[in-house]
């Protein structure tokens, strides 16, 4: 029971660790749990010290989601019934972590040697597959730190990586090994924490020997437009929406010294106008005579056999260049599991949630670049953002500069919306590209190739945001083989096992 409520304890300061708060000293709350899972008398103490601790996690940073999704004008008070399944499968995830390292390392330093890459290994896992959800990724800590610029060769998950390593290294000294001389834990209380701190001092200066690196040119012009649309009356206000990304578009080119290259409209701005073929040629027409002299990326819907898309279209000179079809789609709100043979029970709940019963979204192909006016895109929509091989295959395919497009007014409260765009500046970094957001109601912002924000709109409001950027075709170290890191995590954690395993004299 102490055990659990220190693990838990432990968690809720790892929350403020990350971003928006930011407080990374705080990632040495991460040692508590490790430690107390290589002391843990069982397996099964293990498994509850990891789940404690992501219960007082998670219950703190994503507690937008029943803030934001319980509200009356989205989903009702009915979610609140919902959200406890989340936090118990989340807690259940790095309890079965915790639960694992112990039992593979023994109990005693062989489990640090396991827990610290068998954790980020299930953080690659957690983000992959149809129920991706990759918020509490500890690498993004580091993203306002010159530590998260090194995200350009080793990635978020690299950052993950020196961070449980540090919390091993911190744990040891309150780790027993019964095997040992005596004289092993004095030696551990002072050169495991030198280790630990001068891991810390190296990565600190290599990644601040980063900025001045990359140059940062501004050699091209944009306008990003944020509607402020109500996301759900878009059925019955389609013509007014589109009129509102259009004035505000005209308004945002009126007021600039020379057109953007490229204007950029969020998620979904167009719904129910075709944008392709001939049928769409009225309204890329009106479209385009908002900026003549700009090329567009505009969020819309597009047809495909089996239903419709999450489509970003490129436009230029009231053409169609492409389209991108959004492939990686949010479990329960684009795509709904098994519901072909479960519709009377998705009905019931989504009677219960005063919804009508969803069709699930067609997802698209897979990350591919997006050649417009303004250069070649590598588009994320929405929750695309938060996943780091989707860029950095469009970065090595060619893209020259990331777009990401999104609707958060689903973030109705809390701190959902300022993670996302947090973890979207980690894409920058690990690509060295510039980034350009835009939201219906917001975050829409700037950030450069070092993640910092440039420039950003205040939420919930209709505006457009000017906005200079540059392009790239360098391709970063990790940026070339993102898709090699489950693999040498995977290592990693049979080299820990194989460490912690060794006969002891």
């Amino acid at each position: 029971m102490i055990a659990s409520l220190l693990a838990a304890t432990a968690g809720l300061l790892l929350a403020t660790a990350l971003p928006p708060a930011g407080w990374w000293p705080l990632l040495a709350a991460l040692a508590v749990p490790f430690a107390l899972t290589a002391r843990a008398p069982s397996v099964r103490e293990a498994f509850w010290v990891g789940a404690a601790f992501a219960l007082g996690f998670f219950t703190i940073y994503v507690a937008w989601l029943p803030l934001s999704f319980a509200e009356p004008g989205l989903l009702g008070p009915w979610f609140w019934a919902l959200h406890p399944l989340l936090l118990a499968i989340l807690a259940a995830t790095w309890g079965l972590t915790t639960a694992a390292a112990r039992w593979l390392g023994g109990r005693g330093t062989g489990t640090l040697w396991v827990l610290a890459p068998l954790w980020v290994l299930v953080e690659v896992v957690r983000a992959s597959g149809y129920f991706a959800f990759p918020w509490g990724t500890l690498g993004y800590a580091w993203v306002d730190a010159p530590v998260g610029q090194l995200a350009d060769a080793v990635g978020v998950q690299g950052l993950s990586l020196l961070t449980t390593t540090v919390a091993a290294l911190l744990a040891a000294p309150w780790v027993p090994s019964p095997s040992r001389r005596r004289s092993g834990r004095p030696r551990r209380t002072v050169v495991a924490p030198a280790v630990a701190l001068a891991l810390l001092g190296v990565g600190w200066l290599a990644g601040g020997a980063s900025f001045g690196r990359h140059e940062l040119p501004t050699d091209h012009g944009a306008l990003l437009v944020q509607g402020n649309v109500d996301p759900f009356g878009r059925a019955t206000s389609q013509a007014q929406e589109l009129e509102t990304h259009l004035e505000l578009t005209r308004l945002g080119v009126a007021r600039m010294a020379s057109p953007p290259d490229l204007v950029v409209w969020p998620e979904g701005a167009v719904i129910g106008f075709e944008l392709e073929g001939a049928r769409g040629a009225p309204t890329r027409e009106a479209i385009q005579a908002s900026a003549p002299d700009s090329a567009f990326l505009v969020g819309g819907r597009a047809r495909l056999p089996g239903g419709s898309s999450n489509a970003a279209f490129s436009i230029s000179g009231a053409q169609p260049l492409g389209r991108y079809d959004k492939h990686v789609l949010v479990p329960f709100g684009e795509r709904w599991p098994l519901i072909e043979v479960a519709e009377g029970a998705y009905r019931w709940v989504f009677g219960l949630l005063g919804l009508p019963l969803l069709a699930n979204t067609v997802p698209g192909d897979g990350p591919a670049p997006l050649l417009s006016g303004a250069g070649v895109l590598g588009v994320g929509i929405c929750y695309e953002s938060v996943f780091p091989k989707i860029t950095a295959a469009m970065a090595r395919d060619g893209a020259e500069v990331l777009v990401v497009i999104t609707n958060d007014a689903w973030f109705a409260r809390g701190d959902g919306a300022r993670q996302h765009l947090d973890m979207g500046r980690m894409r920058a970094i690990e690509t060295r590209r510039w980034l350009l957001r835009a939201g219906n109601d917001g975050i829409t912002a700037v950030v450069d190739p070092y993640g910092r924000v440039v420039a950003e709109l205040d939420r919930m409001v209709a505006a457009t945001l000017p906005a200079r950027f540059g392009t790239s075709d360098a391709v970063t170290l990790y940026a070339r083989h993102a898709e090699r890191v489950p693999w040498a995590l995977a290592g990693l954690s049979l080299l820990g096992l194989g460490i912690a395993r060794r006969p002891r004299r």
